[in-house]
């Protein structure tokens, strides 16, 4: 009874820890990113809506792809907080091996896989998709593309504006518009909006278009400049990674020219979670501690290095496995072989620190 709840507590301590890791790399990144993607507004005229949305379906992707690097440091976490608190002397005390935690940390990486695999397989990928999909169903916004003064700004297929004074309320001055047969240039422009279009009131400018090898000008009071025959520049086609887990099998042996993108795509999100049993084992040697044979401060050093730089091989694989289906599999029995290796180590390092 006792022992259980010591496992309990073992368990939860260390998902507490990799809340709290996972939360902190996650919201800087999104923070980072959510800067980065600015431009959806200033440049590309997305309303702020749309961004904040955008915003919030891209999280789960960034949660995903820090998600081995926060298991390992919280495993890393756990065990320094377990031998710094003297609990480790405390388990051994009272009867508990050290074979019981390394089995309770095969019960976490297990918890920790299937959380993994249903935020790769199908949280990810449906919450990604679904930003594209608000991307693409976005309307023009003029006053948010014109956010930037004395700057040339493209916020639409086609055609290029550039803006000398922008009060950010809709009124602007020296307004310069480039299209592919056409050049506008206006002293005063005040943006008007009406049934979610945009249009652009020019006021004494000058116009010169392109007619067969002519250039025609033409001087004017006032004019409107309509912006619906131009297409948003958001990309609206799904990107692998937006793409169904579903979709990705389907694909897996088709002839597309980025076949090895798709198949890489899924070995992210069906076998690299395998991984994190890779991480536990790797993590058990910590619970080595016969100082009188080694130097454990090297010792634990090693481990730290050897589990980070083993996250990173895995990346470099990742991209490697792709290539082919062959690949693919050798990538998933790299992953099984290593997994049994280590773990056959670790149980024979235990055993001969008990005798």
């Amino acid at each position: 009874m006792v022992k259980n709840k010591i496992f309990t507590y073992i368990i939860l301590e260390y998902f507490k820890i990799f809340l709290i890791i996972s939360l902190s790399f996650s919201l800087l990144i999104w923070m980072t990113q959510a800067a980065r993607l600015l431009e959806l507004i200033t440049e590309f005229g997305n309303s702020i809506s749309v961004y904040s949305l955008y915003l919030f379906f891209n999280y789960p992707k960034i949660l995903n792809n820090i998600y081995l690097l926060s298991f390992a440091l919280s495993f890393f976490f756990l065990y320094a907080k377990l031998e710094s608190s003297k609990e480790l002397n405390i388990y051994w005390f009272s009867g508990i091996s050290k074979k019981k935690i390394i089995k309770v940390s095969f019960i976490i990486g297990l918890l920790a896989i299937i959380f993994q695999l249903i935020l790769s397989v199908y949280i990810t990928p449906l919450f990604s998709a679904k930003g594209r999909q608000i991307l693409g169903q976005s309307k023009f916004s003029l006053i948010n593309s014109l956010v930037k003064e004395k700057n040339f700004n493209s916020p639409l297929k086609g055609l290029t504006i550039y803006v000398d004074a922008n009060d950010q309320k809709g009124n602007l001055n020296g307004v310069f518009i480039y299209e592919k047969t056409r050049t506008i240039i206006a002293k005063r422009g005040e943006v008007i909006s009406s049934d979610g279009n945009s249009y652009l009131k020019l006021y004494d400018g000058i116009t010169h278009e392109k007619v067969d090898e002519n250039i025609n000008t033409i001087n004017f009071k006032n004019t409107i400049f309509d912006f619906s025959k131009y297409q948003l520049q958001n990309i609206i086609d799904l990107k692998f990674s937006e793409r169904s887990t579903y979709w990705l099998f389907q694909n897996l042996r088709s002839a597309n020219k980025k076949a090895n993108e798709i198949r890489e795509e899924f070995n992210k999100r069906i076998i690299s979670p395998l991984f994190t049993i890779l991480v536990c084992v790797a993590c058990g040697f910590l619970l080595y501690s016969n100082n009188e044979k080694i130097n454990l401060k090297k010792y634990k050093l090693l481990i730290y290095t050897s589990v980070i730089l083993s996250l990173i091989i895995n990346q470099i694989l990742i991209g490697l496995s792709g290539e082919s289906i062959k690949l693919s599999i050798l990538y998933f029995f790299l992953i099984i072989f290593s997994i049994i290796f280590l773990y056959l180590s670790l149980v024979k390092l235990i055993n001969s620190e008990v005798k």
